[in-house]
């Protein structure tokens, strides 16, 4: 009797542990299953959209409808690359969103840590400002922008579309950055200036090297959001030669009706191409860039 008392409490904790690991193992489940339904519910129109890019004219139509395509074809590429002006979208659109992005970003950093640096007044105001007009819906600085480069005659513009789109990558690079050089101590510039850089060696040399992850994630970030974008191009571009791809797209639903929506969806594919390209690189660039300024050399 005494020794099965003695082994009732380890049975006891046992039976325990073994609740504790079968609750565990369902949260991991019921966490996987959360997460395959959202992947599921993202990743559908992606896979719909390339799935028809694919599909001859008589398939997008057939009911009942079918993912992939019986009789796979490229003639939807085809025509998007040689009949229409995509290839002139694309180019206007890296164009405008590539220098928008970098000056955005370039700005940003130099006023970040400006900012974070320097003791200023109203520093945190002007800061939170800069994010109050980053809050505001782009409907509300459409027509003072098309007023303004109306009278400035440069509508059509694809420099002042690019200028106009750092009311986006401004704010929203600040606001990524500023986390970045805040956790920079301030000890391994000094230390720099000591070993001989002046302020902007150091802020070369150690600062951009610390904050390079977040300045990879600003840009590609602005990045999409500037390749995504559609009002301020609908706004001020109506030349057919400065269209951009997010305008392109919506143009060949509107010329092309219903009886294209395999050339819109390869639209939509090329358009993406671009996108996925960029994270894969920026994930290798911001994974090589951590603790990359904190050695001297």
């Amino acid at each position: 009797m005494t020794a099965m008392t003695r082994e009732m409490p380890v049975l006891v904790v046992s039976a325990r542990a073994r609740r504790a690991a079968m609750k565990k193992r369902f949260e991991k489940l019921l966490f996987l299953l959360a997460a395959l339904t959202v992947l599921m519910i993202v990743l559908l129109p992606l896979l719909w959209m390339v799935a028809s890019s694919f599909k001859p004219n008589v398939e997008l139509f057939q009911r009942p409808p079918k993912i992939f395509a019986q009789a796979p074809t490229l003639e939807h590429y085809v025509e998007l690359w040689e009949f229409t002006s995509f290839p002139l979208y694309f180019l206007n659109t890296f164009l405008v969103a590539g220098i928008s992005c970098l000056a955005g970003v370039v700005i940003s950093l130099f006023t970040v840590y400006a900012i974070t640096r320097f003791e200023f007044i109203a520093a945190r105001a002007f800061a939170f400002g800069v994010l109050f007009i980053y809050m505001l819906p782009p409907i509300l600085l459409a027509l003072p922008f098309f007023r303004i480069w109306y009278n400035l005659n440069m509508l059509n513009s694809l420099w002042a579309l690019g200028i106009t789109y750092l009311t986006i990558t401004l704010p929203f690079s600040l606001w990524i950055l500023r986390p970045y050089i805040e956790a920079i101590p301030r000890a391994l510039e000094e230390a720099a200036m000591i070993d001989g850089c002046t302020r902007f060696q150091a802020f070369r040399k150690v600062i951009v090297p610390q904050a390079w992850p977040g300045i990879v994630a600003s840009f590609v970030f602005t990045f999409v959001v500037v390749w995504n974008e559609l009002l301020y191009s609908l706004v001020l571009i109506s030349d057919e030669t400065k269209r951009t791809v997010s305008l392109g797209i919506a143009s060949l639903i509107l010329e092309t009706s219903v009886y294209s929506w395999g050339l819109v969806n390869a639209a939509g594919v090329v358009a993406t191409v671009p996108v996925l390209f960029l994270f894969a690189f920026a994930a290798r660039q911001m994974a090589s860039g951590i603790g990359a300024g904190a050695v001297k050399g």
